[in-house]
């Protein structure tokens, strides 16, 4: 049977993050006791997180709100915090593939001189070609 979908005031959910902000309780606690998941009250701690700096943010000593700024948004600095996460991932991924590429070089290597050393010839390395003088 399905689940019926619970809503809760902003009133329960503000005295919710406050006790969490407070530090009077912990995010895993209140959803126990409220039977919620921890993902959804982190979910709103964040907002109450964001809504807070939004206010303080826009705002000058005047009291003008201020022109905003596309870098400042807290959308913007996810997204770049999640693609500074995938650039990461994948320069490690392609320095493991840098690694296995030079152990396999340096193993084709040894065997290029055994199969020499067996043949009794010697293995020159490739030279940079000479320029053409004109």
């Amino acid at each position: 049977m399905k689940k019926a979908h619970t809503t809760y005031s902003p009133e329960a959910k503000l005295e919710m993050v406050l006790n969490i902000m407070k530090r009077k309780t912990t995010i895993q606690k209140v959803a126990r006791e409220n039977n919620i998941a921890a993902t959804l009250i982190s979910l709103w701690k964040k907002q109450a997180e964001d809504a807070i700096l939004e206010r303080y943010s826009n705002r000058r000593h005047n009291r003008r709100k201020a022109e905003p700024v596309e870098n400042e948004s807290p959308s913007a600095l996810r997204i770049a915090r999640k693609e500074a996460r995938i650039a990461k991932t994948r320069a490690s991924r392609l320095e493991a593939s840098l690694k296995l590429a030079k152990e396999r070089v340096a193993t084709l290597e040894a065997a290029i001189q055994q199969l020499a050393a067996s043949l009794d010839c010697k293995v020159v390395k490739n030279r940079t070609p000479r320029s053409k003088k004109a």
